[in-house]
């Protein structure tokens, strides 16, 4: 190769790879990017039933009439079939969540950390205990 050519392929600009990804579709590429997607999905169902919650808070504060007029609202079939989709999300929001759990805890026992399963364990034992107690209040009320 001459001098001259060498210059050339040298003073060339640099073109690195840049591997094409779908704006709108790209999480649905991986498992991984899926499930990551459904939990932030899931998060604006939690979100939106939270202030369903406060506004009843409002409409109760508010004296009777409001109340009713709120508990006729969430008893409309739309807001029951709301419910339904949003108690779906509540699920799988709380399950990522209790995955992600070994990886943002580390507890020390000793000088060994506790298995993250234990940790995950934990979690679901006492969701099924508050969940036991809420059932169990809801059926004395």
């Amino acid at each position: 190769m001459s001098a001259e050519a060498v210059d050339s392929v040298e003073a060339g600009p640099r073109r690195p790879y840049v591997r094409p990804i779908s704006k709108t579709s790209w999480f649905l590429s991986s498992a991984r990017y899926k499930s990551y997607m459904v939990h932030e999905i899931s998060s604006i169902f939690v979100a939106l039933y939270m202030a369903l919650l406060v506004v009843g808070l409002f409409m109760l504060a508010n004296g009777a009439d409001s109340w009713q007029r709120w508990l006729d609202f969430v008893r409309s079939p739309i807001m029951i079939l709301f419910t339904l989709i949003a108690i779906v999300f509540f699920i799988i929001h709380t399950t990522s969540w209790f995955k992600a759990v070994p990886q943002a805890t580390r507890i020390m026992r000793g000088e060994e950390v506790v298995p993250g399963k234990y940790l995950v364990i934990a979690h679901y034992a006492i969701w099924a205990a508050f969940s036991a107690f809420v059932i169990i209040l809801a059926a004395v009320a």
